[in-house]
């Protein structure tokens, strides 16, 4: 195997390292938020949007991470924040980070001058992208084990990592596409509930995923993971995924109406 080779395939491995909610959970996210588009807003999405519709451009950000150009990205997925600290009293990273980057991104949609990324839908694509990333618990994670990468797990007696069974396993074991599951989470929600989640702003988000995230980690030593952490953990993941797309929703009503 030639060296390119070498450093092509670890760039992809480390990639999938790094995903939030994976291919499922990010279209879930999409689809969820365009049931809560206005009609004005979907129009102009969809116009923008000239390769992907809502829900299928979540991934984008994942899909070209090995790309060199946009390497410097890899940051804008995640944040890191200690127990016991707010974001506010920590030290931000010059390279961005996931919350700097959706206020960034918002900001950018509103005024059309794009500096972080190349062009409207670019930016579009990213936020629907990020919005998902924060909502997942262990994104806002510890920086001394990556957010829950460094730590190893079994998921049905498969060896993983505690970080993949929240981007993907918990998703996956339901056994539903993005439609059911979208569906499913969203039937019962209210107009009072959706008022409350978008008001909220995307530093309360991020606070969120933080008070979430220790729960992650009860299994204390006991790490063959299975039908019991699914059934602690499994509306923790929907609601999740439900909150992130009513407030995409509300984002992009905020900017397009």
């Amino acid at each position: 195997m030639s060296l390119r080779s070498v450093f092509f395939a670890f760039f992809i491995f480390l990639s999938t390292l790094l995903w939030a909610w994976g291919p499922t959970g990010h279209r879930v996210v999409g689809y969820v938020a365009q049931k809560h588009l206005t009609s004005k807003t979907a129009k102009k999405v969809d116009a923008i949007l000239t390769s992907y519709s809502l829900e299928m451009c979540g991934n984008y950000l994942d899909f070209i991470r090995s790309d060199t150009q946009y390497r410097h990205m890899n940051a804008w997925h995640y944040v890191s924040i200690p127990d016991g600290k707010t974001y506010a009293e920590c030290d931000h990273k010059s390279a961005g980070d996931v919350i700097q980057i959706i206020e960034k991104l918002v900001q950018e949609l509103k005024t059309k001058e794009f500096s972080i990324v190349e062009n409207e839908e670019f930016a579009i694509m990213a936020l629907v992208h990020l919005v998902g990333d924060l909502h997942q618990p262990l994104h806002v994670g510890l920086e001394e084990d990556r957010g829950g990468n460094s730590v190893s797990v079994n998921w049905f007696g498969k060896k993983t990592n505690l970080h993949r069974i929240w981007d993907k396993e918990l998703i996956d074991h339901l056994q539903l596409s993005y439609t059911e599951l979208g569906n499913h989470i969203n039937r019962n929600i209210t107009k009072s509930q959706i008022a409350l989640w978008q008001r909220s702003t995307v530093r309360e988000w991020a606070q969120e995923s933080q008070n979430l995230r220790t729960a992650c980690y009860d299994f204390e030593k006991d790490t063959n993971l299975g039908y019991s952490y699914s059934f602690r953990h499994t509306q923790t993941m929907q609601i999740r995924l439900e909150q992130a797309g009513v407030r995409l929703a509300g984002l992009l009503n905020e900017i397009y109406n």
